[in-house]
């Protein structure tokens, strides 16, 4: 669960001055107001600013806590549809009971014998 997510801008330093790329920095910043990041800047030999934005995970014991209680509401719901196929023989059973004395298929209709495109 501890994944770290990065985010990796390349811009180039014949086109923009120091003063953009901090610019750049700054409205990155503002566009995730709640996370908490760590930024890398780096000149490599090709004369590209590689600006790495590290947003660190938040995850504490009890975000662990409700991750796991979520995980067992839904064992219980899959639990839950496999009780839904046992209620499967009861129907058959209904249905059977139906054709018994009725001589239809629940759920078939009536044949008209007439064909109708639309």
């Amino acid at each position: 669960m501890n994944r770290t997510k990065y985010l990796e801008y390349y811009m180039d330093s014949k086109i923009y001055s120091k003063d953009e790329v901090e610019k750049s920095i700054d409205e990155t910043k503002k566009e995730f107001p709640k996370k908490e990041i760590d930024v890398q800047v780096h000149l490599n030999n090709f004369g590209v600013y590689i600006i790495t934005f590290i947003f660190k995970n938040k995850n504490s014991f009890i975000k662990n806590i409700f991750i796991k209680l979520r995980l067992k509401k839904k064992n219980k719901l899959l639990l839950a549809e496999n009780t839904k196929k046992d209620k499967k023989p009861k129907e058959d059973k209904m249905q059977k009971r139906f054709e018994k004395y009725s001589n239809k298929i629940y759920g078939q209709y009536k044949a008209t014998h007439t064909y109708r495109p639309y």
